[in-house]
C-alpha cells in the first residue's frame, strides 16, 4: 500500500501539512551543526504559510516502518539567465547603432531547501547516504514528473559556501558556473537571503 504521494524502499514523501504529526514532528527536527540553522527556521516557521500561499511547495519524508520525519526539501519553479553578452543593434530608421547586454533563459526548478534530520540519523546510525536516497528517490522524480506538463529544462540551488556542502552537491551531479558568469548571474537572480550563497545547477 502507498504511504505517500511518492514511496522508496525506506522512506515515503508528502506535501507539509498532510500528516497529523508534521506540526509535532517539526519542533523535534535538528540539523547537525550551525551552518544549517536557517533550514531548521524554515520548516518551523516559514516553510507552513509558504505551502498555503503556492510560494513554495515543501515535501516531508519519513521512514516507511516508524513514520518518523527523516527530512525534507522545498521546490518553487524559477528562471534562470546565462550567457550574458552585449550586442549590437541596428535601428532600421535611422541605421544609430546601440549596444545591448542581452542573455538566455532556461525554464528551471530551484531547490530552495533540503535538509536531513540530525534526531533520526541519530537513532539510526547504521543508516547511510539519506541525503543521496532522498534527492534519488524523491526530488528527481518530482522534477522529471512535472517536466513532462510544463518545460522544465534545469535544477538549481543556492548552496552555503561551504566546501563540504557544496562537495556533496557535485556528487548529486551540481556544477558551478566559471567566476565571470557566476558573477553575472548572481547579479541578476540570487535572493537577498541567499547573499553568501553559490549557484549550483544541473541541466535536465
Amino acid at each position: 500500500m502507498l504511504k505517500g504521494i511518492l514511496q522508496s524502499d525506506l522512506f515515503y514523501c508528502n506535501h507539509h501539512g498532510m500528516s497529523e504529526r508534521d506540526e509535532h514532528d517539526i519542533m523535534e527536527f535538528t540539523v547537525r551543526d550551525e551552518k544549517g540553522l536557517g533550514l531548521l527556521d524554515y520548516i518551523r516557521y516559514y516553510a507552513f504559510p509558504e505551502e498555503e500561499a503556492g510560494i513554495m511547495r515543501t515535501y516531508m519524508v519519513r521512514d516507511n516502518l516508524s513514520s518518523e520525519l527523516v527530512g525534507y526539501f522545498s521546490l518553487k519553479s524559477g528562471l534562470i539567465s546565462l550567457n550574458e553578452r552585449e550586442e549590437v543593434f541596428v535601428n532600421k530608421d535611422t541605421g544609430e547603432e546601440k549596444k545591448k547586454v542581452v542573455f538566455d533563459t532556461l525554464p528551471g526548478v530551484e531547490l530552495a531547501n533540503f535538509a536531513v534530520n540530525s534526531t533520526y540519523i541519530k537513532a539510526h546510525p547504521d543508516l547511510k547516504g539519506v541525503g543521496r536516497v532522498i534527492f534519488d528517490s524523491f526530488i528527481v522524480p518530482i522534477i522529471t514528473q512535472a517536466a513532462e506538463n510544463v518545460g522544465i529544462k534545469i535544477l538549481y540551488l543556492f548552496a552555503l559556501p561551504y566546501n563540504d556542502l557544496m562537495a556533496r552537491y557535485e556528487d548529486y551531479g551540481f556544477l558551478r558556473l566559471d567566476d565571470p558568469y557566476e558573477d553575472q548571474l548572481h547579479s541578476r537572480l540570487k535572493p537577498y537571503y541567499d547573499e553568501s550563497c553559490k549557484f549550483m545547477y544541473q541541466i535536465l
